[in-house]
């Protein structure tokens, strides 16, 4: 046997090891072949550990089990890195500015994250039209909506005859004329138009993105997209480059396919499993087509359903009779309880049944979840955009929206990721956002509904622990004890704030990223 160091062996001295164990405490973890060999306190772990072991100080680190953005659409999120970036435009002429200088791609410019709810004047296919004739495609902040120019509107034959298709709007004037403006499934009258990003290109970025998430302490992601994506997760993968574990839930479309072909939740390789099938019953809160159970505050309308109950109880009860479990998108209350009564109708498979988004909950609602064995998959970081608006939209609604505590007391598993590109993909602003309920600007001073807080090992949890479960490996990951998968991560956290760990932590960076053993980033 060689002497030389194995790269998926380690020993890493920190401040202190957040095992998320009972009873395995200390300030050192030592692993070996990709598993965690022992966690316990330097002075005497060290003896123990081979001389030929690699091993890393960082003396003043906080180490947690590798984070695990929950939601994601991580591809999306890759390609539109190299798109026009609209995120944090705070006005209609900003963001006009943005667009005139960005280049095409294939013949269109495309572009992401625009977010109309506090411009001087709304988006319209006019202005676009004055400054790029290419056909423009920009999909929103929270990707319910797109902004389109008359070039894209021609191209897609959308006019004032064209109809609103089942579960979409166009926005029109009081002419009758389409705006540019396109909300849930009118956006597909668009997308088949926009040009594909060749394999090569998609993976290329798809690894350029996991650089950077392994940067931020990311050791995993459950991922929504379309079969494209699987497709660049796959070729990483096969080239030996993939090094974040996957869950991967496809669209509802795939599902004849899926079943067609055997293919159930939980199946794949320790690198790229399959989920449940996504299908949406709403759309979001910043488009205002989160569907409730009364209308919105102004009175005029109550969002939409995306998707009838017959056409979603077929579908969903079609996969988990073939063994796949159901992703269900549902925001607004009314789309929350149609979720949690058709899920309640289905077996159990092998993977848990779950709901993205969880928003604003009836409390009549909070606790069936938990009583049904669904997780609630929750993105924080929407705290920090959405307090304001869910004021406006929702008022006192709001006192079931984003009830993290209230949710953890009755027994639901909460798995935290962010929602990228829609948020940032960084867990850190998940962390403060769950730990302090605030808006970007910190208001309110002492927290929106501060009784729903959570503490900062709880919130830890969703994101490593919670994960897990909702991926069917809590017997393998989420958590640093002897047999465990060594995914983990070392925080620089000053100990002289610690007694804020909110705020601490939110301005930490992970030093040592270690994914299946091997060290994938070292600050």
């Amino acid at each position: 046997m060689s002497d030389c160091p194995r790269p998926r062996d380690g020993f890493l001295r920190a401040r202190r090891v957040l095992s998320l164990v009972p009873g395995v405490t200390g300030d050192a973890i030592w692993w070996q072949d990709g598993q965690i060999r022992a966690v316990g306190f330097a002075r005497e772990l060290a003896r123990r550990v081979p001389s030929r072991v690699p091993r890393y100080e960082h003396p003043g680190a906080l180490v947690t089990p590798g984070f695990v953005d929950g939601h994601t659409h991580f591809a999306m999120w890759a390609t539109s890195r190299r798109q026009v970036r609209l995120a944090g435009a705070r006005s209609r002429a900003e963001a006009l500015e943005r667009i005139a200088a960005g280049t095409a791609t294939r013949g269109w410019v495309l572009g992401h994250g625009w977010d109309a709810n506090h411009w001087e004047a709304p988006p319209d296919r006019f202005v676009l039209d004055r400054v790029q004739r290419l056909p423009v495609f920009l999909t929103s902040l929270d990707v319910h909506a797109a902004w389109v120019n008359s070039t894209a509107l021609a191209l897609a034959r959308i006019g004032r005859d064209t109809p609103d298709p089942v579960g979409g709007r166009i926005v029109r004037d009081a002419s009758g004329e389409p705006t540019g403006i396109l909300l849930e499934r009118a956006v597909e009258l668009v997308t088949p138009h926009l040009p594909e990003p060749a394999p090569t290109d998609l993976a290329d970025a798809v690894r350029d993105a996991q650089r950077e998430a392994h940067r931020l302490g990311i050791t995993g992601i459950h991922d929504v997209e379309t079969p494209s994506a699987l497709a660049a997760f796959r070729a990483l993968e096969q080239a030996g480059e993939l090094r974040l574990r996957v869950l991967f839930h496809p669209p509802v479309a795939e599902l004849p396919a899926l079943v067609r072909h055997g293919v159930q939740s939980g199946q794949g390789t320790a690198w790229l499993r399959l989920g449940g099938v996504k299908l949406f019953l709403d759309g979001s809160l910043g488009s205002r087509t989160a569907w409730m159970l009364e209308p919105y505050e102004d009175g005029r309308d109550a969002g939409m359903p995306v998707a009838t109950e017959g056409e979603a109880r077929a579908a969903m009860q079609a996969a988990a009779a073939a063994g796949i479990a159901c992703t269900v998108h549902a925001i607004g209350d009314a789309a929350v309880r149609r979720a949690l009564d058709l899920i309640a109708e289905l077996p159990r498979v092998g993977l848990p049944h779950r709901i993205e988004h969880f928003q604003c909950v009836h409390p009549a609602d909070l606790k069936r979840a938990g009583e049904l064995g669904v997780v609630s998959s929750m993105q924080p970081a929407h705290l920090l955009v959405d307090i304001p608006l869910a004021e406006r939209h929702w008022g006192r609604r709001s006192r079931g929206a984003f009830a993290f505590r209230s949710l953890l007391d009755q027994g639901t598993i909460l798995a935290f990721g962010s929602d990228v590109p829609v948020a940032s993909l960084d867990p850190r602003e998940g962390v403060w956002a769950a730990m302090e309920r605030v808006s970007g600007d910190g208001s309110p001073p002492r927290g929106w509904y501060p009784e729903e807080r959570l503490g900062f090992e709880a919130v830890v949890r969703a994101y490593t622990q919670g994960n897990a479960f909702a991926a069917g490996v809590a017997d393998r990951r989420g958590t640093l004890a002897p047999g465990m998968d060594a995914d983990l991560v070392a925080w620089d956290v000053d100990p002289a704030v610690e007694h804020d760990i909110a705020s601490a932590f939110r301005v930490a960076r992970a030093r040592l990223t270690v994914v299946a053993g091997e060290v994938v980033m070292q600050a």
